[in-house]
């Protein structure tokens, strides 16, 4: 299988082209297969780019956290 390139944006508007083609048509059994196979991929997918972004997020505010509490504690050492 191909490595995915899409950004989030491009494979969310995928799934939700999927989504809409499973809901709203009616495709042959192959291809509604295709498409829930495709489907799943891409949700797996987005899940995991958001638990990374969120992990992120964390770390990001975890070390802002500790920039803060170093900053008050050279702020009482100085009183």
């Amino acid at each position: 299988m191909a490595k995915d390139t899409r950004s989030f944006e491009e494979r969310l508007e995928r799934l939700k082209a999927v989504v809409e083609s499973l809901e709203g048509g009616e495709p042959s059994l192959e291809e509604a297969l295709r498409l829930y196979k495709e489907g799943i991929q891409l949700s797996g997918r987005l899940g995991r780019d958001l638990e990374a972004a969120k992990n992120e997020v964390r770390l990001a505010q975890d070390g802002l956290l500790k920039e803060f509490d170093a900053l008050d504690a050279a702020a009482e050492a100085g009183e």
